[in-house]
């Protein structure tokens, strides 16, 4: 088992390679937060540690926090991993937000 560390900047497609995305904008998803990344990792069954308190080096201000997730798999195979379920989550939060929506007008009618 390895540690692979893991910072909301390498799935965030708001971000270019440069300013430290790991992996393609197809892939990637918008605005990510340690949070998000937290439950995938538990829907992934990943064994992590995460630790707010950090800033990534290149953003050296912002306290985005961070994941040392233990695994064998590849750091490529991780990111595109979390970067999925999270995708799978937010559709099915958006889902339910219009199933929600679509029950109140129905039942004012």
């Amino acid at each position: 088992m390895k540690e692979v560390m893991i910072w909301p900047i390498y799935l965030d497609s708001t971000k270019s390679l440069n300013e430290g995305r790991k992996i393609s904008k197809e892939f990637a998803v918008p605005e990510v937060k340690l949070k998000d990344i937290t439950k995938a990792a538990d829907k992934l069954r990943y064994k992590y540690t995460i630790e707010t308190d950090k800033s990534y080096p290149g953003e050296w201000y912002n306290k985005s926090g961070r994941l040392i997730i233990e695994s064998d798999e590849s750091k490529k195979e991780i990111l595109m991993a979390l970067s999925e379920k999270i995708k799978e989550q937010r559709a099915l939060k958006e889902n339910q937000r219009n199933n929600n929506i679509n029950k109140r007008k129905k039942n004012r009618k």
